[in-house]
C-alpha cells in the first residue's frame, strides 16, 4: 500500500516532509526551500541561496519569446540523456506552467530530480526581472509511464530559490577525478558517474558500499565531500548500493528549485545517518 502526502507543505522556517512508504523502502521527498503553503508567490524574508556566485539575468533570451526558447535551449542541453523526452512550457497570468516528459515516471528520487534540473534550468534561462524561481515558475509537473506502464504525474515544487545563481562548475575531467578520490577514502567503488549540464553542472553518482563496511560518515558528510558546503554544482544525485546493485539509499537535491528527496531502505536511513527534513542538501 502506497500514502502519498503533498510535498508542498510549510515555510523555509519550518520544513515539512512528504512520506511515502512502500513495502521495499521508504521515500521522504523534502519540503521545498523557502516555499509557502498555499501560492508560490507568497514567500517572504531573503531568498535561499545555496552559491556563492551570482549573475545578472542571461541576456541570450528575450522577455517576450523565453518560454519556447528556455524549453528548446534545456532540452539540447539534457540531449544526453534519454530519460527526458520533452520539456514545454505555458505562461499564465501568475507565471510559466512547467512539464517534464520522462521516458519512464516511477515517481522515485533519480526521476524527480532529473525533472527538478529541467525546471531549474528553464527558471533560470525565462526570468527578467523576478528575484525567485517561483515568482517565475508557477507549477510543474513530470509526466511519464510507470512500472505497470499507467501514466504517472508527479508535482515537482519550485521554491524562493535565488535566481542568478553561479554554481563554478568545476571541469568534468576535474569533476570525475575528485569523485574517485572521494570513493577512495570511504573504501567505495564508483559503479556510475554521470556529468550533466542543465546550465552549468549536475553530478549523478552511483557508489557501491563493500559488505561489512564500516560507515563512520553520514550521507550529507559524503554529499559535502562531493559538492562543497556552497555547492559547485547546480544539483547532486547520490545513490548507495550494497555489492550485489541493490539500492540503499539514494538523495537527490536540486539547488535552482530547492526540493531534494530521499529514498531509504529499512534500516539505512540510521545507517548513513540521513536527515529526514530542513533545507534540500
Amino acid at each position: 500500500m502506497t500514502s502519498r502526502l503533498p510535498k508542498r507543505i510549510g515555510s523555509a522556517a519550518a520544513p515539512a516532509l512528504a512520506v511515502v512508504l512502500v513495502t521495499t523502502g521508504v521515500a521522504v521527498a523534502v519540503a521545498l526551500a523557502g516555499c509557502g503553503a498555499t501560492s508560490n508567490n507568497d514567500h517572504t524574508g531573503d531568498p535561499v541561496t545555496y552559491s556563492r556566485g551570482q549573475s545578472t539575468p542571461l541576456a541570450s533570451l528575450s522577455a517576450n519569446a523565453v518560454t519556447s526558447d528556455a524549453a528548446a535551449q534545456v532540452m539540447k542541453d539534457l540531449s544526453g540523456e534519454p530519460q527526458l523526452a520533452g520539456v514545454t512550457t505555458k505562461s499564465t497570468p501568475s507565471g510559466l506552467q512547467v512539464a517534464v516528459t520522462l521516458t519512464r515516471n516511477d515517481d522515485g528520487v533519480p526521476d524527480v530530480w532529473l525533472a527538478d534540473l529541467a525546471v531549474g534550468a528553464v527558471a533560470e534561462r525565462s526570468h527578467t526581472d523576478q528575484a525567485v524561481a517561483s515568482d517565475v515558475v508557477s507549477s510543474a509537473t513530470a509526466v511519464g509511464p510507470g512500472k505497470g506502464g499507467d501514466t504517472v504525474t508527479t508535482s515537482l515544487g519550485i521554491g524562493a530559490v535565488r535566481l542568478g545563481q553561479e554554481f563554478g562548475s568545476p571541469s568534468d575531467s576535474k569533476l570525475t577525478a575528485h569523485v574517485a578520490d572521494v570513493a577512495k577514502r570511504h573504501g567505495l567503488t564508483v559503479a556510475d558517474l554521470q556529468i550533466l549540464h542543465p546550465l552549468e553542472i549536475a553530478l549523478s553518482v552511483t557508489f557501491v558500499v563493500p559488505d561489512g563496511a564500516k560507515i563512520n560518515w553520514t550521507i550529507d558528510a559524503l554529499r559535502t565531500e562531493l559538492v562543497g558546503d556552497s555547492p559547485d554544482v547546480e544539483g547532486v544525485y547520490i545513490e548507495l548500493d550494497d555489492a550485489h546493485g541493490q539500492p540503499l539509499l539514494q538523495s537527490g537535491a536540486a539547488y535552482r528549485t530547492g526540493e531534494g528527496g530521499l529514498w531509504f531502505a529499512p534500516g539505512q536511513d540510521a545507517r548513513f545517518g540521513a536527515v529526514h527534513g530542513g533545507t534540500p542538501g
